[in-house]
């Protein structure tokens, strides 16, 4: 091989190095060079890509590849989301195009990242897309557009996406970086097409040793995976912190830490089941440290420390028993000085729930709320062997009578 260095006896043997600095294999500082390396590995079957240390500019996602690993130097490998442009559209555009018309089209160049939407779209029905070349006002796009987005309902094309991404990829994985995502300069973008990681339709990923700070998204948002590991991961300054969803099943987040970020610490969505948080931490965010809701089920929540949050430690929102997070275990935990700004217990069960286990753990309520609640609806609840610490009357609140 001319680039990159084999070693024997191993099946995705591979290594290149990227980066602006003496020895790289692949030179450069923007995510045109690390796609680069990425997709070198991937078509001569896998192996690893080691990034320098180095700010590295990434106009579009590092879209992950299959039996890749990418691995930084650490905090010192930064991966950093620029400034955001935006334009209207020059023309209406249709479900299953694949192209754009945009009223401003020198904002924009092929190669660049883009977020489609409208008033009337939301969630998956947006469009995450990279602009492939131009026609006058015209540019072609990768991905078919999700939805028809008309002029009429203020639809806009904007370059903001998730700094790295996983489409349909298997056997992957990523660590040692750091993602800034410039807030103050960037659109924000929804957790169900985006987030400073974004991963749908992958199997055995690993995330591990990153930092993640400043995104006006989600921290880390997985939909329709099977079988992914987050450890030793800290995200801050996000809007969500961590979001599993639709679908996502089997996965482990380990020695994970969400704070400060402006809504949930970690937000379970829809129909994720089978999940593990555990000895992770989830301090100082906004709205609630974990928020578990629609058809969340099989989850086990243990050893970790949530406190200092703007809503309660846990919640299970407010469902009825169709659609509430049944089956869920939250074990010796510590869950303290929670519901600063909202919400009426440090675990809060609202819903119609059924087989639900709050046992082993540590509790410090804030002054004036509960220790847990039990709303009416709950269907099953076991409560064993907590410490909950202030006063008795506040300790449980059964609304069942």
């Amino acid at each position: 091989m001319s680039m990159g260095r084999w070693v024997e006896g191993h099946p995705n043997a591979l290594t290149v190095t990227v980066g602006p600095k003496a020895g790289a294999d692949i030179k450069g500082k923007d995510n045109v060079a690390l796609q680069a390396a990425v997709d070198y590995i991937a078509g001569v079957g896998g192996g690893t890509v080691r990034v320098q240390a180095g700010k590295y500019t990434m106009h579009d996602s590092l879209h992950l590849r299959s039996r890749v690993s990418i691995v930084g130097s650490g905090e010192d490998t930064v991966l950093l989301k620029p400034p955001s442009v935006q334009s209207a559209l020059s023309n209406d555009i249709a479900f299953g195009h694949s192209d754009v018309s945009l009223a401003e089209p020198d904002k924009f160049r092929p190669g660049m990242g883009v977020y489609v939407y409208d008033d009337a779209s939301g969630g998956f029905i947006r469009t995450v897309a990279t602009l492939l070349y131009r026609d006058g006002d015209r540019f072609g796009i990768t991905k078919p557009l999700m939805y028809d987005y008309g002029r009429s309902r203020n639809a806009v094309v904007v370059s903001v996406y998730p700094i790295i991404s996983g489409y349909d990829v298997e056997e992957a994985s990523v660590a040692s970086l750091r993602l800034e995502g410039n807030s103050a300069k960037n659109a924000a973008i929804d957790g169900c097409r985006g987030g400073a990681i974004f991963v749908l339709g992958c199997k055995n990923l690993s995330f591990s040793d990153l930092v993640i700070n400043d995104y006006n998204g989600d921290g880390v948002s997985w939909q329709q995976n099977y079988d992914l590991l987050f450890q030793r991961i800290t995200v801050t300054g996000c809007r969500c912190g961590l979001h599993p969803g639709s679908g996502s099943t089997r996965w482990l987040v380990k020695d994970c830490r969400s704070e400060n970020n402006s809504n949930e610490g970690l937000f379970y969505c829809v129909r994720t089941t089978e999940g593990i948080v555990e000895d992770s931490e989830f301090v100082g965010n906004a709205g609630n440290g974990l928020n578990c809701g629609n058809r969340d089920t099989d989850h086990l929540i243990r050893r970790c420390h949530i406190h200092g949050n703007g809503g309660a430690g846990i919640i299970f929102r407010e469902l009825d028993v169709a659609a509430a997070g049944h089956r869920v275990q939250v074990r010796d935990n510590v869950i303290e000085d929670n519901c600063r700004t909202q919400g009426v217990a440090e675990v809060d069960l609202a819903a119609e729930l059924e087989g639900i286990v709050i046992e082993g753990n540590t509790i410090r309520p804030t002054k004036g709320k509960a220790g847990i609640r039990i709303a009416a609806g709950v269907r099953s609840v076991e409560v064993g062997k907590n410490k909950i610490l202030g006063g008795k009357k506040l300790a449980v609140v059964d609304e069942r009578g």
